[in-house]
């Protein structure tokens, strides 16, 4: 395996130790974990947790040796202080702790190039850029890759990438695309929605296009034209509206994916309470559809009205606030988690596809957080609120994996549906 790290220029990183992530997510891991930190008298080095349970089974069949954190009344990890630091980390070390801990806010994917480094912009710290850039940090990275691989959480990419259904790219090939649509992603020179059309009309004509006998150094020279081309192009070419009422539809409901917070806890309730879980998201997700309602969307203050962000007027948005969201963008290519192994199997367009949805919804979340607040406006702190609101969904939840929301990219995807969707939600 070439084991080459490769991280994202473009990103900043270091922990806020604000604890964000110690109270929002539903930490599992393996039975080897348990054990070995079972052996340590978390009560005897810590008073606080004195006669305390830390870890709980999870009640499913499937994973019979997985386990979860606990967590306390207030829904914060019992090894939290009350300085946001980690009582696990003091004594262990980053790397002692369960294997999620111990990685997060990093992803890696082995590839035939090496390893590729991914980010999760649902830490503060990521999203906001606080922090050294991560190309810096690459002592932590490769003991944490080595981690990854002795734990066999190391996904493992192959030499050939699926376009579609029918198209197969070599991995050479494959990262000749990456890089012109990074390119375009991280422009500076254009409105962030006039990149997202030219990287759909990259991905269209590509489609299009017979590839069979387009290898190598040929298939480079055809992205250089159309990159060429398409840039020529940039400013002038009319930006396409909406699409009909049914697609849009069905992406309100894709904007409801994002708020799911099932876990690990999710899994420990009996079969009425999970149909109890079940029943509630459903409804929501009617609400969603037909933008009725005010449903209560987690992390955010009060009822929504969806009618009201539906109905707020599209503002341009700032360089700054553009930045951020073209490094959240560019950061899932980069680190490969928008198809195949890093995410459920997608292909390459299905995974494009998502990606393109996810750009959207960013801008709705921007719009539900300063409905939320009673804003007439979204800002830039709603903006990177709603980047950390729609990657926990795209970094931590396995909601995209479930068959219905797979069907639902696989249409949204079709001919320039998702573009639409897209760019309806940005100013034009």
């Amino acid at each position: 395996m070439n084991r080459t790290i490769h991280a994202p220029p473009f990103v900043n990183y270091s922990c806020q130790t604000c604890g964000w992530c110690c109270r929002q997510y539903d930490i599992t891991f393996s039975k080897a974990d348990q054990e070995r930190l079972s052996k340590i008298d978390w009560g005897k080095l810590e008073p606080a947790l004195a006669g305390k349970e830390w870890y709980a089974p999870l009640n499913e069949r499937r994973n019979p040796d997985k386990f979860r954190l606990r967590y306390t009344p207030e829904g914060a990890c019992i090894f939290l202080n009350e300085k946001n630091l980690c009582r696990m980390h003091t004594h262990v070390g980053e790397l002692g702790k369960t294997f999620g801990c111990s990685v997060y806010p990093f992803t890696f994917a082995a590839t035939p190039s090496g390893v590729y480094v991914g980010m999760r912009f649902s830490c503060q710290a990521v999203a906001h850029g606080l922090g050294e850039p991560v190309v810096r940090r690459r002592d932590l990275m490769q003991k944490q890759l080595d981690l990854c691989e002795r734990s066999g959480h190391l996904p493992v990419y192959p030499d050939v990438v699926r376009l579609n259904a029918r198209t197969l790219l070599a991995w050479s090939d494959y990262m000749a695309l990456e890089e012109a649509l990074l390119r375009v992603v991280l422009r500076d020179d254009l409105p962030l929605s006039r990149r997202l059309f030219l990287a759909h009309k990259f991905l269209e004509v590509l489609g299009q296009a017979k590839l069979e006998n387009v290898r190598g150094e040929k298939f480079r020279q055809l992205v250089a034209i159309l990159e060429a081309g398409l840039m020529g192009e940039a400013a002038t070419e009319p930006l396409p509206g909406p699409p009909g009422w049914l697609p849009r539809m069905m992406y309100r409901q894709f904007h409801f994916l994002f708020q799911r917070r099932q876990g690990g806890s999710y899994r420990e309730l009996s079969l009425p309470g999970r149909l109890g879980v079940r029943l509630k998201n459903f409804w929501i997700g009617v609400q969603f559809a037909f933008n009725m309602g005010s449903p209560q969307l987690p992390a955010l203050p009060g009822r929504t009205p969806l009618r009201r962000i539906a109905r707020m007027e599209r503002q341009p948005l700032g360089p700054a606030e553009e930045l951020a969201i073209s490094r959240f963008l560019a950061a899932k290519i980069y680190g490969k988690q928008h198809f195949g192994k890093l995410f459920y199997g997608y292909t390459l367009s299905h995974g494009l596809g998502f990606w393109m949805l996810a750009a959207g919804a960013v801008m709705w979340y921007a719009r539900a957080h300063a409905v939320a607040r009673g804003a007439e406006q979204p800002d830039g702190s709603d903006v990177l609120e709603a980047i950390r609101y729609v990657d926990y969904c795209y970094g931590y939840s396995s909601a995209p994996a479930l068959p219905i929301e797979r069907l639902r990219v696989a249409i949204l995807s079709r001919e320039d549906i998702a573009v639409r969707l897209a760019l309806n939600e940005f100013a034009q």
